[in-house]
């Protein structure tokens, strides 16, 4: 969902500097920082040749641009030119008329009908209306009734939307559904500035989109990248490092992006079947050769929970899930066991199976 303050925090066990600095006498690291789809993200690649570095950061940049600007659904208010949002428009001409978009936004809406469909509806983009009735859209946050959510779950169904490849339309066809591409933006985002690197001839980068992490390649001496997992009760620790190669590494958590009413935390991340903040688990991490993959696992299996999320998992190859809940306990698919390793002092307890 839309991350006005990213539900997804990592620490990246790397250092993370301005400008350039040598790392060996034939290769130097490029660093550059910039606010992007409303959270800061930061891009480090490595290359012998300097023109090609700051290239190689400007046209990964442009990806991010270019993203955010087609799946900013607040355009109205965060561009000059709302009509470049394809997003925008959809949500504006809902009910009215099927809208032309780019190839883009068809496949994020298709892999994430795709990823809606095998949960059963645990992800559905067009809960945007829900969103916005809890506040999170704009961050004026309210508490609604049962009343109210079933007023606005009626227009949530991702079956509804009406996708036609050959035209390049998107349709939604009740006036007030509105969909919301938060849940896989930063990830096809930092997808596509992955593999624009890689056309570049970049062979080892690490790109941190508010959470979102991929690295490309090994570190130039070879070794993983490694990645901290935050603690969800505690931003200054981290609770584990994950080693990454040629990977994407995503984490949702119900942490950033929520409010407390009469003692209640109410997080963003909503079970699009209810309506409602989902309870079981805290935070998820997901690993996985895409990112954007890894983005949609992330907030579906964070609403699945622990036991009906690692099973779900199973569907996908090379993909490994971690799952921390509300008692401090700490559940891992198979595959995440040789990749990851935990602090002494995290105060979480690993449940082995």
């Amino acid at each position: 969902m839309r991350n006005l303050v990213p539900a997804i925090v990592f620490i990246l066990l790397v250092l993370i500097c301005g400008g350039c600095t040598d790392y060996s006498p034939q290769v130097q690291e490029y660093t550059r920082e910039n606010f992007i789809m409303d959270t800061l993200i930061s891009i480090k690649v490595y290359s012998s040749d300097a023109e090609l570095g700051r290239k190689a950061l400007d046209e990964a940049f442009a990806q991010f641009t270019r993203i955010g600007n087609l799946t900013d659904r607040f355009a109205e208010k965060n561009l000059t030119n709302p009509e470049i949002s394809d997003v925008y428009r959809i949500n504006q001409n809902a009910g009215l008329k099927p809208v032309q978009v780019s190839e883009d936004t068809l496949a994020m809406l298709k892999r994430s009908n795709y990823f809606a469909g095998l949960s059963d509806g645990a992800f559905d983009v067009t809960v945007g209306p829900v969103i916005d009735l809890w506040g999170f859209g704009q961050d004026q946050y309210y508490v609604p009734v049962d009343k109210e959510l079933k007023s606005k779950l009626a227009l949530v169904g991702y079956g509804a939307i009406v996708l036609d490849q050959a035209e390049k339309t998107v349709f939604l066809p009740a006036k007030g559904m509105e969909i919301d591409l938060g849940g896989i933006a930063k990830g096809y985002a930092t997808d596509m500035a992955a593999q624009k690197l890689r056309q570049m001839g970049i062979e080892s980068a690490i790109i941190n989109a508010g959470g979102n992490v991929y690295a490309l390649g090994a570190k130039p001496d070879g070794t993983p990248w490694l990645t901290g997992i935050q603690d969800p009760r505690n931003a200054n620790k981290i609770i584990a490092v994950i080693q990454a190669k040629d990977m994407a590494v995503v984490t949702s958590g119900d942490y950033q992006r929520y409010f407390t009413r009469d003692g209640i935390r109410y997080h963003h991340i909503l079970n699009p079947l209810t309506g409602k903040p989902t309870q079981e688990v805290i935070s998820t991490t997901i690993m996985a050769p895409s990112a954007t993959d890894a983005d949609l696992l992330s907030t579906t299996l964070f609403v699945l929970g622990p036991q009906a999320g690692a099973e779900f998992i199973k569907q996908f190859s090379n993909t490994s899930a971690v799952f921390i809940d509300k008692q401090k306990k700490i559940t891992l698919s198979p595959e995440m066991h040789q990749q990851i390793k935990f602090m002494d002092d995290s105060g979480y307890r690993l449940i082995k199976k």
